[in-house]
């Protein structure tokens, strides 16, 4: 994350998105700074310790004590996780928008990430419900059930006390793949209008 927000030729862009694995994942890679630093402190430490007590053991035999470059790595690592931490958290640079599809269990699963990431003050300010059925006036019998079904859990989102004041957006369903730029920005187009 940090590499690409220091990395000179992203500077020309003005977003850069991460397209995050499901709930599970994305919520261990939001607590792995967290994690890291706490580890890294902790070995850091426990490296003070031995550090001192073989620099007291090498002076009664007469040996230089030698740095070793591993502790400077772990605290340029311990940094860059505080950084990417604080990047998490930053309103003013990052938003985590929460992509689902319009289903009882995505929703709820939704709502699940929502409070998580508001436990971990993660700003989140929107949600995009992908895949929503377009309306049609000659509707089979399956796309008819299909609508009420997305229909219900749209209406879930309106009140879930986790998800309803977020700005809810909604993608429709195509009948193609969106991938590579011009699918993308088709919608995007459709999304962000």
């Amino acid at each position: 994350v940090i590499q690409f927000l220091e990395a000179p030729e992203y500077s020309m862009f003005s977003r850069i998105v991460f397209d995050t694995a499901p709930t599970g994942h994305t919520l261990r890679l939001l607590s792995l700074p967290d994690f890291l630093d706490a580890s890294i402190g902790k070995i850091l430490k426990l490296r003070s310790k031995i550090a001192s007590a073989t620099s007291a053991i090498k002076s009664v035999f007469g040996q230089e004590v030698q740095q070793q470059d591993a502790a400077n790595k772990l605290e340029q690592l311990r940094e860059r996780m505080v950084k990417v931490r604080e990047l998490f958290r930053d309103t003013e640079s990052t938003e985590f928008i929460i992509v689902t599809i319009p289903t009882v269990m995505a929703i709820s699963e939704s709502a699940r990430l929502h409070s998580s990431l508001q436990k971990e003050s993660v700003p989140v300010r929107r949600l995009i419900v992908n895949q929503v059925l377009p309306p049609s006036s000659s509707d089979c019998k399956f796309c008819a059930i299909k609508r009420k079904d997305q229909a219900r859990a749209l209406d879930m989102i309106k009140s879930d006390p986790e998800l309803m004041g977020l700005n809810i957006m909604q993608a429709p369903l195509v009948d193609m793949e969106i991938r590579g730029v011009p699918a993308l920005k088709f919608l995007g187009d459709i999304v962000w209008k």
